[in-house]
């Protein structure tokens, strides 16, 4: 539990790096996950990170991390369930959030509104759980986490937030 809090409020604590420095180290981690991204496109999805996760009051290294694992930030992923674009959104989910999910900058508004969602719909759980639930239910859908009451026993669903956190602790050097 205490390296996810130690890690969602690392930036409250710390404070962030001046923006422009911020956004290009930022850039340079997406590069690391998607080299063919062109630098100034990179700068542009890093500059756009940041923007939405300060908005939804969330760690913008925790987006980075949902969108490494989800689509390694290709912004043309589809996959074979049909989800779609950077945060790998479902047109179903994307349409409710009133995004496109072909558009990379919608995109990412979309995949962290809905993780903020998420994160709102478990908030009456430990920090460790309702991190664990929130990511589950991106992957699985809130049904499926609350059916189970915590990580379905789907072993996709498992990886997958195993992947997500160890790649978020990283990226805050835990």
């Amino acid at each position: 539990m205490r390296l996810i809090v130690t890690c969602a409020l690392s930036v409250l604590l710390i404070g962030a790096a001046p923006r422009d420095r911020g956004v290009a180290l930022y850039a340079d981690a997406l590069r690391v996950f998607a080299p063919s991204l062109a630098p100034e496109r990179a700068h542009a999805l890093a500059a756009r990170v940041m923007i939405e996760s300060q908005s939804a009051a969330l760690d913008a290294r925790l987006i980075v991390a949902l969108v490494a694992v989800e689509s390694s930030w290709n912004p043309h992923a589809v996959s074979r369930s049909g989800a779609r674009g950077l945060g790998q959104l479902m047109p179903q989910t994307a349409a409710g959030l009133g995004v496109d999910p072909d558009d990379p900058e919608a995109n990412l508004h979309g995949a962290v509104e809905h993780l903020a969602g998420l994160l709102a719909h478990y908030r009456r759980l430990d920090p460790q759980a309702q991190y664990e639930h929130a990511l589950a239910a991106y992957n699985a859908g809130a049904g499926a986490v609350d059916r189970y009451g915590g990580i379905p026993p789907y072993p996709e669903t498992q990886l997958y937030v195993r992947r997500v956190i160890r790649l978020w602790r990283r990226l805050c050097g835990l």
